[in-house]
């Protein structure tokens, strides 16, 4: 059930222009500020040798908990990157009862490359369950957010212009979709990559708030991605779902919360949702069996 918190529209309008004002500074003090201009010394690794991250990210996050904790009296934050330097404390808050989560850059690698596809992402969950997004575009100066049973709208952060995110009933015999199958252990990974590529128009994009807008814009019709975190798919998860598409769990068609494992699948409707769940691990896959 959605939290009381977000049932009065005067305070979903306070932390929109709250949340949308804080990204915005985060981003013209920090992140945009490194673009471009990273050193060698300001990169690592953190799980593998392409998982990234900079001093942008870490500096950006710090700010973003510095301004946000506290604010509505929720104390609970849980940041990719404390994240990765803390795990138990953060398994420790995926079912406390209001908790912000926080992904400062994602796409990240897309960010110390120069690439344009890298957003800022901040969500809030009610026991484990995402009821409130926020996904900012700053190349683009485009805020979209979405509450849970209140729809998902983009604004523009210059003129403040709303528009309703709305995804378009599709048919076609040619479906484009985005995403990836990190997470998904070999040999079913590239069975899995290959279906995807010869049975599907793919693009890569490299970010799950940029795939997310995309798909809510019905720019694409289907996003696969082979593991879920807290921070990358509660804002997919929101904003798909209140634009009108559909997300769920690959495994047992579950909705996704804070402690989802295993692949995720978001599309534009049900019948998209089912043929891409064939083409990519159909009932019978000895992945699923594996993955028990």
């Amino acid at each position: 059930m959605t939290d009381n918190l977000i049932n009065d529209k005067k305070t979903r309008d306070e932390i929109v222009k709250f949340i949308s004002l804080l990204l915005k500074d985060v981003n013209e003090r920090i992140i945009l500020k490194y673009f471009n201009n990273l050193k060698s010394d300001d990169i690592s690794t953190k799980t593998s040798d392409d998982d990234f991250v900079s001093i942008a990210d870490k500096k950006s996050e710090e700010l973003i908990y510095k301004k946000l904790i506290g604010f509505l009296n929720i104390k609970n934050f849980i940041g990719e990157e404390a994240s990765y330097i803390d795990k138990k404390q953060y398994t420790n808050l995926l079912n406390e009862h209001l908790v912000w989560v926080v992904d400062p850059i994602d796409g990240t690698k897309n960010y110390i490359n120069g690439k344009d596809n890298f957003c800022s992402m901040i969500s809030l969950a009610c026991s484990s369950i995402p009821i409130a997004t926020f996904i900012y575009y700053p190349l683009k100066k485009k805020f979209v957010y979405g509450f849970k049973d209140f729809g998902a709208c983009s604004m523009d952060i210059d003129t403040k212009k709303i528009t309703k995110l709305s995804i378009n009933s599709f048919n076609s015999r040619e479906i484009l979709g985005s995403g990836g199958t990190k997470g998904i252990p070999d040999p079913y990974r590239k069975s899995i990559l290959d279906n995807l590529r010869n049975k599907t128009k793919r693009v890569f994009i490299g970010s799950a708030g940029i795939e997310t807008i995309m798909l809510a814009n019905n720019q694409t019709q289907f996003l696969f991605h082979g593991r879920v975190t807290p921070w990358d798919h509660s804002p997919l998860d929101v904003v798909i779902r209140e634009a009108g598409g559909v997300v769920y769990m690959i495994k047992n068609k579950e909705k996704f919360n804070l402690n989802s494992k295993g692949p995720i699948l978001a599309a534009s409707n049900h019948e998209i949702w089912d043929h891409i769940k064939e083409i990519t691990i159909p009932i019978n896959h000895p992945y699923l069996s594996d993955a028990s």
